[in-house]
């Protein structure tokens, strides 16, 4: 029997191994996370600042009208909700130039409906709702990737007036992968399959990819809170752990810009545990707060050689229904934008930009080679 217990020894002994080895894996991004420190405290920063802080705020949208696998009437009711609340409580508030808050959605390609987005395309008109793309798969190949975002991109485009042309003249968007598997993320290998995904989303004309930060899930990349250029490759899943992070005057037009929002630990107490991780969600189950404001602006992404700009994106999960009556109720976005405007837009320390995903990318741009003008063929 001595042999028996030495198997089951063994057994035991390595599925420990395999399972640290794996919340080792999943917790990598620890280590960057302490080693950066903490960007400003507030005024003591401000006071040090010739011009004000100007604070862009985007709000990316997970969008999956039949989340749930729900009826076609009940997806509908959400996609028309959402439209007529959003624009209603948008028109209310402002940022530092006049404009409105711009809600980006990134609608899944697995949800697609003609009718729901010519109704999203109405909002976009009046300018404060943009659309992007969402991808959604399993064990997928590449030639069935790259055909799946063409074929998408060209109907948004084509069918819905939606999308934009770049300054070449070519279809460009904005990319958030489903389930935050990008480029093979997952070491299962689940909800992508498609190791050389930055370069089909190059290929493919993608202006910037929006999917991080996904942390504690064991997607989450060891760069957090930047921007940075990843360099796409066919050899090897996960290009986008490894990159440049971007900087003043240099731009990469071969490599894809990652666009990550704010990856935060609050070390307080909440349902027993000791800390909350924070990935710029706001939601039903993550509502807005002053302490998570201040938070993300400590550690939001810049530019580095430009200390006069933070870029804060955000995201939500906009078709899940709890967090539809959350974001359209008095503490939801009212509260949000609320803050926003009195805290942060003074003028004088700080000013607030709302922007979409692609007045993101485009600000960043700009101030990275004031030379390099884009054309916002629209």
């Amino acid at each position: 029997m001595n042999w028996i217990n030495a198997i089951i020894i063994a057994i035991v002994f390595f599925t420990l191994i395999i399972l640290i080895t794996r919340e080792c894996y999943r917790f990598r991004w620890l280590i960057p996370y302490f080693k950066t420190s903490i960007r400003y405290r507030h005024q003591s920063y401000v006071n040090n600042m010739d011009k004000p802080v100007d604070i862009y705020i985007a709000m990316c949208d997970h969008y999956r009208p039949f989340s749930g696998n729900v009826s076609q009437e009940i997806a509908e009711l959400r996609v028309v909700t959402w439209c007529r609340e959003y624009e209603r409580i948008a028109r209310q508030y402002t940022d530092s130039s006049g404009n409105h808050p711009v809600h980006t959605i990134f609608y899944s390609e697995s949800d697609y409906n003609p009718y729901f987005l010519d109704t999203i395309a109405r909002s976009c008109r009046n300018g404060i709702t943009d659309v992007e793309i969402l991808i959604d798969h399993n064990r997928d190949n590449p030639i069935n990737f790259k055909r799946k975002i063409e074929e998408y991109r060209d109907v948004l485009f084509h069918h819905h007036g939606l999308l934009r042309k770049d300054d070449q003249g070519k279809i460009t968007y904005g990319f958030v992968h489903g389930k935050w598997a990008l480029d093979n993320a997952r070491p299962d290998g689940r909800w992508c399959g498609v190791c050389d995904e930055v370069s089909i989303l190059k290929e493919t004309n993608c202006y910037a990819d929006f999917t991080y930060p996904s942390a504690p899930d064991i997607t989450q990349p060891p760069i957090i809170n930047s921007i940075y250029f990843t360099h796409p490759s066919q050899k090897r899943p996960v290009s986008h752990e490894n990159g440049t992070l971007i900087k003043s005057g240099c731009w990469n037009n071969s490599s894809l810009l990652c666009i990550q929002g704010p990856l935060v630990i609050h070390p307080n107490a909440i349902f027993g545990l000791p800390v909350k991780i924070d990935r710029g969600e706001i939601g039903f189950r993550n509502e807005f707060s002053r302490k998570r404001m201040d938070k993300w602006l400590q550690r939001a992404p810049q530019i580095e050689g430009i200390s006069s700009s933070i870029f804060i994106k955000l995201y939500t999960a906009g078709m899940v229904d709890q967090t539809i009556r959350y974001l359209f109720s008095e503490s939801g976005l009212n509260q949000f934008w609320s803050f926003l405007e009195q805290c942060y837009n003074d003028g004088e320390h700080f000013r607030i930009h709302y922007v979409s995903a692609w007045g993101m990318y485009n600000k960043i741009h700009q101030l990275c080679n004031e030379k390099s003008a884009i054309n916002l063929n629209t």
